[in-house]
């Protein structure tokens, strides 16, 4: 294999640059060479994932089994996607034997059930993600104001900050949950800059640390 890892990006392109700048801070190194190598993909000409799920507008499967192939063809022997809404589309993916693929949807599951099991979970996603009921379970739950968190996504992609609606949101449900699940790659960008008293659960950081114990790195907080 000529690369360990793959990131199949564009998805948007912000949240692929962040997802790359967590695998590097989050892997031990003391040079260069002790870092993981990575492709990064960034197909940004992948049709929208929920306005094909919400309406039936565009297709993305051909394209991202392009950017697999792609991958494939770089020699990479893992990849990953900074898109938890394209992660509905994975019983279309082909070429899964030439590749070997970490989905960021069972190992948040993982992580849910092996730690926050019994908690109220509120999830911050897609529409899309929501519609195609990807994180469903027992105590899982989207926010009333689903329509903020959509113009938040939008507009984060657009490249406009929206942290003051994405924090009126959230302090909206603090009252109805325990733990905050931030299941979408751009509202991940917000993280750090989110205030509540609650666990806050980071699809991309449990992908992050996934990907770097599978490409035999130690995972470093």
């Amino acid at each position: 294999m000529t690369y360990k890892l793959g990131i199949l990006g564009g998805m948007g392109p912000e949240a692929t640059c962040d997802l790359y700048q967590r695998i590097i801070k989050h892997t031990k190194s003391n040079c260069d060479q002790d870092h993981i190598k990575v492709v990064i993909l960034n197909k940004c000409d992948i049709p929208d994932r929920t306005k094909y799920l919400m309406d039936g507008i565009y297709s993305p499967i051909d394209a991202l089994n392009e950017g697999i192939v792609d991958l494939i063809k770089l020699g990479c022997e893992y990849f990953i996607m900074p898109c938890n809404t394209a992660h509905a589309f994975v019983d279309k993916f082909k070429n899964l034997d030439k590749i070997k693929f970490i989905n960021m949807i069972d190992c948040v599951k993982e992580e849910i059930n092996t730690k926050y099991k019994d908690k109220k979970i509120c999830v911050l996603c897609t529409s899309g993600t929501k519609e195609s009921k990807l994180y469903d379970g027992n105590l899982i739950f989207y926010p009333n104001k689903q329509d903020i968190v959509m113009d938040v996504v939008n507009n984060t992609k657009a490249g406009i900050d929206d942290l003051n609606n994405l924090q009126r949101v959230v302090d909206y449900e603090s009252k109805n949950y325990d733990v905050l699940l931030l299941a979408c790659t751009e509202i991940s960008t917000y993280k750090n800059r989110l205030h509540t008293n609650k666990i806050i659960l980071d699809a991309v950081d449990i992908l992050v640390k996934n990907a770097v114990l599978a490409c035999d790195k130690e995972y470093i907080e």
